[in-house]
């Protein structure tokens, strides 16, 4: 029982699978009223390296996560070999990370502090 529960709980659950970070398209900045942001969005890089880590640990959510984490009009993309899949990645400055292939849509999010560098906001539960 304790192990099920590890297994469920896990903020790693993700790290567990083969991840080859294939490219960075680059940063995408959605239109905002909010210049601050969009000035602090315009600095925000990822490497392959940082992106890996995102990956490694990060967690998958079996729903879209979007409502426990802040949200930024900028998105870095690119794409992901997991276990011999290619798919599109979208990492939200907020630290929602979707994943799409084939009409199939997977969520992760990062929630470890070890997240916070790589982040714009990082995440809190959305706590004031």
């Amino acid at each position: 029982m304790l192990i099920f529960i590890l297994m469920i709980f896990s903020p790693y659950v993700y790290s567990k699978n083969k991840i080859e970070i294939i490219s960075l398209t680059g940063l995408v900045i959605t239109k905002s009223n909010d210049k601050d942001i969009i000035d602090i969005c315009k600095k925000w890089n990822l490497s392959k390296e940082d992106v890996n880590n995102i990956f490694n640990i990060s967690r998958e959510y079996d729903y879209s996560p979007y409502s426990s984490f802040y949200q930024t009009p900028c998105d870095i993309n690119g794409k992901v070999k997991i276990n011999n899949e290619i798919w599109d990645f979208y990492i939200n400055g907020g630290g929602v990370i979707t994943l799409k292939s084939n009409n199939i849509e997977k969520f992760l999010g990062c929630e470890s502090k070890k997240c916070e560098t790589f982040f714009i906001l990082p995440f809190d539960g959305m706590n004031p």
